[in-house]
């Protein structure tokens, strides 16, 4: 039983540090920085969006063995391609995996401003891929490696912003109306896109879970939605702690950040509650995070490109540079013009895609599972 426990925790670690990348580190900052004194009203509506409804989107795809054939069935073939091929062009190399390389940017040009973003957006990119190389350890790289030094950076950090700074000021003045601040954590935190990340994501989860189960339980699927469930559980507990954390440090610095760009919140906190010296930490902390998601995104989008496009009739490694190199080129375009590239797209396809996953889990145990 222990051994079942701590394998649903590396599960759920990872589950936290493949969804914890760029948004998930910069929109929680800058929506306690909006609502200042009102964040714990923003915070309900952040995290139903961006911990509920992931989860949830988790949990749906293993309830189809993570086949997202059989997921998206109901829309049709061709309807199904055109969706994951928009849902892998934005989450890939064409929106979150650029986003990604921007925000893991922002840490360390504001120490080092004469660091160009080409120089430092090739040697990001190139961690990447030499790691996405292995794609069957990812789950576990992440979730023993990456997640502890994620996990444990943030909580340093946070705790050394409370504990340094000071309450938060009755006289700082919200930017977002009170009655509009659900609303605004609600559609920030779709903002993250965790829910079309779980959607591809899924797979690695779900291969990592079976096998992890006793040789013959792999096939029990009751076992293993209880195995996946204390897994989203664990991964949704840690989500929601580390959220709590920066919406909160947002809203107690929030008025001297107003002219900070959302890329270099994190750290401008961290210089002005433990002085400058902290921000080489928050850099490494922010990079870590960055990185943990990137490995994971482009080991996916490659492997949607190899087998879904091209039947594997090119080699993988070639099909893993060219997504590299693509990563690096929009991720020249900057963070603001690809945040708002994505957000124009989001707002057509989230809501329609939250209705489906609901109506899919719906079917499931109302029909499926009574067969």
């Amino acid at each position: 039983m222990s051994k079942m426990i701590a394998k649903s925790s590396v599960a759920g670690f990872a589950i936290f540090s493949m969804l914890f990348g760029s948004g998930n580190l910069v929109f929680p900052l800058v929506l306690g920085k909006d609502c200042a004194v009102d964040w714990p009203l923003a915070l309900v509506g952040w995290i139903v969006a961006a911990v509920l409804i992931p989860m949830v989107g988790y949990y749906g795809a293993m309830l189809f063995d993570a086949d997202r054939s059989r997921y998206l069935s109901p829309i049709g073939k061709p309807a199904t391609h055109l969706l994951m091929f928009i849902v892998m062009m934005l989450v890939g190399p064409f929106g979150v995996l650029a986003r990604i390389v921007n925000v893991a940017f922002g840490g360390i040009n504001n120490l080092a401003p004469s660091i160009p973003i080409g120089l430092f957006s090739a040697i990001f990119t190139a961690i990447t891929v030499l790691i996405a190389y292995h794609p069957g350890k990812i789950v576990q790289i992440i979730g023993v490696i990456f997640t502890p030094l994620k996990f444990g950076g943030i909580a340093a950090i946070v705790i050394g912003a409370l504990y340094f700074g000071g309450p938060i000021s009755d006289g700082v003045v919200s930017n977002i109306p009170t009655t509009q601040t659900l609303l605004t954590g609600f559609n920030m935190g779709y903002q993250t896109m965790d829910l079309l990340a779980s959607l591809i994501m899924a797979g690695e989860i779900y291969q990592y879970l079976k096998n992890a189960l006793p040789e013959a339980d792999r096939d029990d699927k009751r076992k293993l939605l209880k195995f996946t469930g204390t897994a989203c559980l664990i991964g949704a507990i840690i989500l929601c702690i580390a959220y709590i954390g920066l919406l909160l440090i947002g809203a107690q610095y929030s008025a001297q950040l107003s002219d900070t760009p959302p890329e270099a919140i994190l750290g401008k906190i961290a210089e002005l509650s433990m002085g400058f010296s902290a921000s080489w930490f928050v850099s490494i902390v922010v990079a870590v995070s960055c990185l943990a998601t990137a490995i994971i995104l482009c080991s996916v989008f490659t492997d949607y490109i190899h087998v879904d496009i091209l039947k594997k009739k090119t080699n993988r490694t070639i099909v893993l540079g060219l997504v590299g190199l693509t990563m690096f080129s929009i991720s020249l375009l900057g963070f603001g013009q690809i945040c708002a590239f994505l957000g124009m797209i989001l707002e057509k396809i989230y809501p329609a895609l939250m209705v489906f996953i609901g109506c899919r889990i719906v079917y499931y145990y109302a029909v499926i599972n009574r067969k």
